[in-house]
């Protein structure tokens, strides 16, 4: 019976050397896909904490100190950003002007 043994695992060690780069190959690729969306999830989440970061900052702003004289100007001019910046809004008796610029291409000719 060993050579029997010996025989199978002949053929055993064989036939994985064989088939063992075609498998290969497609764990490969798959590898490669896995390493793609692991650095795709890496740069999002460093985009979100950038984010956090930002938004952290703005809570820390509009936070009214009761013992500083200053933090409820401060917080108005905050809160006049935002609303100006974030939200399109103007004080009372303020005027808008909307500009529009030429496209790049038709001054572009314009010129020549």
């Amino acid at each position: 019976m060993t050579w029997l043994n010996r025989i199978l695992l002949a053929l055993f060690i064989t036939a994985a050397i064989a088939f063992l780069p075609s498998y290969e190959h497609m764990g490969s690729e798959d590898l490669d896909r896995v390493r793609a969306e692991r650095d795709a999830l890496r740069e999002g989440n460093e985009a979100l904490a950038r984010e956090i970061d930002l938004l952290q900052a703005e809570v820390e702003a509009l936070h009214v100190d009761p013992d500083d004289p200053g933090s409820k100007d401060r917080v108005d001019r905050e809160l006049a950003r935002i609303a100006r910046e974030d939200l399109n809004m103007i004080m009372p008796g303020e005027l808008v002007f909307e500009v529009h610029r030429p496209n790049s291409q038709s001054s572009e000719n314009g010129r020549q």
